[in-house]
């Protein structure tokens, strides 16, 4: 829904990341979807004429939401180290944020827009997108432990990777459905157990 912008000139009286933090929590909890105008006007305190006025359209404040989520609240692959313990504190780490107190569970990369109708498809692109450039990251980062010997070199790092992406798509439907921080980290300690041995 595209929505009409205010009058040029106008100075805005409210802060724009308190209001997109509202928005983001909104689009996280409920999907986008289920977040209507009316939701998104509860969630910030600001009418819609205002809110579009500021990110544009519902999907550009998604869009945004998005970004903001990533930068505060995206589980990290760290570079360095033994990969083995990287990709376990990597699933750890996504466990405890996707159960954290205070917040939405889950992950809003993973879920907000998994059910969005066929007209609407172009909002799930960019969280596509996200969702593909992590699995790349991942298989960058076990490629590069072959390579040093970390793991096998008959090690397929692809589908390796994608059974880490798929792990951590599954704590995040699992925390939305109320399984707890510690069944979470229990989960990513038994998916570790598929680590190629050493050679």
């Amino acid at each position: 829904m595209e929505m009409r912008k205010t009058s040029r000139g106008r100075p805005r009286s409210f802060d724009e990341d308190a209001v997109l933090d509202a928005a983001m929590r909104a689009f996280w909890e409920h999907g986008y979807e289920g977040t209507s105008v009316t939701t998104l006007e509860s969630a910030t305190g600001l009418k819609a004429p205002s809110l579009y006025g500021a990110f544009g359209s519902k999907e550009a404040l998604y869009q945004s939401a998005l970004e903001r989520y990533a930068s505060e609240h995206g589980a990290v692959l760290r570079p360095d180290g033994p990969a083995r313990e990287a990709v376990a504190e990597f699933l750890l780490d996504a466990a405890d944020r996707f159960s954290e107190g205070g917040l939405p569970p889950g992950c809003m990369i993973s879920t907000a827009a998994l059910g969005v109708g066929a007209a609407q498809r172009a909002v799930a692109t960019r969280p596509a997108k996200m969702r593909a450039q992590t699995l790349d990251s991942i298989e960058q980062r076990l490629r590069r432990a072959v390579d040093d010997g970390e793991l096998p070199p008959e090690t397929d790092a692809a589908a390796l990777a994608r059974l880490v992406g798929a792990v951590i798509q599954g704590m995040s439907v699992q925390a939305i459905d109320g399984a707890t921080r510690a069944e979470l980290r229990a989960l990513a300690t038994v998916a570790m157990n598929a680590w190629p041995a050493a050679a």
